[in-house]
C-alpha cells in the first residue's frame, strides 16, 4: 500500500460517556441532596448545566459540581466545592465520575441543609452517594474511536480490500466508482497498522491511502 503506513497505535479505540441525563435525591439527617448527571461534550455544555440548575434551584446555597471533559488519553478534570468545606463535595463527585470511567460528562449535586451538621466525613459520603445515584440513573454508553482514510485501488482488488477491512474492524463509509475505486473508510486506531501491512502484502502495494483530518 502506498501512502501513510500507520496511525498512532497508542490511541484508545473507545471511551465511555453517559447515555443520557440522570437524577437522584437522597435524604440524610434531614438534609436533601439532589444529584444531576448529564453528557457534556465540552466545557460550555457543562457550565450551561450548572447555570440551568442555578436558575431552577435559586434558593439553594450549595451547587457543587465536577466534570471530566475531553477524550482519553487527554481528559480534563474540574471540581468545585461551592462553599462547602474543602474536599467534601467536588472531590467525592469527581470520584464518582472516575469510578464509572466516563468522560465528556458532568455531575452536579445540590444540598438543602436540614438543620443537623453532618461533619466533613458525612458531607463527603453524602455528596458521593448522590452523585453515584445520579450517574447510575444516567447509564453509560461506549463510543468507538478511530480514523478515516481515503483508499484508492483498481477494481480487481475490491474483494481483497473489503475482506481485510472487515477483518480489522473497519467499515466503508463512502464509495465512488470511476477509473478506479475510491472508498472512505473508518478503522479503529489500533487496527490501522495491521490493516496497512496486510493490505500491502495482499495487493502488492496497489492501494493508496490518504488520512482525512479530524474535524
Amino acid at each position: 500500500m502506498r501512502g501513510p503506513g500507520s496511525a498512532d497505535p497508542g490511541l484508545p479505540d473507545e471511551f465511555r460517556t453517559l447515555a443520557g441525563p440522570g437524577e437522584s435525591e437522597i435524604k440524610i439527617q434531614r438534609s436533601r441532596f439532589l444529584g444531576f448527571a448529564a453528557p457534556a461534550p465540552d466545557e460550555a455544555v457543562a457550565r450551561e448545566l450548572l447555570a440551568d440548575l442555578a436558575r431552577r434551584y435559586h434558593d439553594a446555597r450549595h451547587l457543587c459540581s465536577a466534570w471530566r471533559l475531553g477524550r482519553p488519553p487527554s481528559v480534563q478534570e474540574v471540581r468545585n466545592d461551592a462553599g462547602e468545606p474543602a474536599g467534601t463535595a467536588g472531590e467525592p463527585i469527581l470520584a464518582a465520575l472516575r469510578r464509572v470511567e466516563v468522560s465528556e460528562a458532568a455531575c452536579v449535586v445540590i444540598r438543602y441543609f436540614g438543620g443537623i451538621k453532618l461533619g466533613t466525613g458525612g458531607l463527603a459520603r453524602a455528596y458521593g452517594e448522590a452523585a453515584a445515584a445520579a450517574l447510575a440513573a444516567a447509564g453509560t454508553r461506549t463510543i468507538l474511536l478511530g480514523r478515516r482514510f481515503v483508499l484508492r485501488f483498481p477494481y480487481p482488488q475490491q474483494k481483497t480490500v473489503s475482506h481485510l477491512l472487515v477483518r480489522h474492524g473497519g467499515r466503508v463509509e463512502q464509495e465512488e466508482f470511476a477509473a478506479e475505486v475510491r472508498w472512505v473508510v473508518w478503522l479503529p486506531h489500533s487496527s490501522w497498522r495491521g490493516f496497512a501491512s496486510a493490505l500491502t502484502e495482499a495487493t502488492a502495494a496497489a492501494v493508496t491511502a490518504e488520512p482525512i483530518p479530524d474535524p
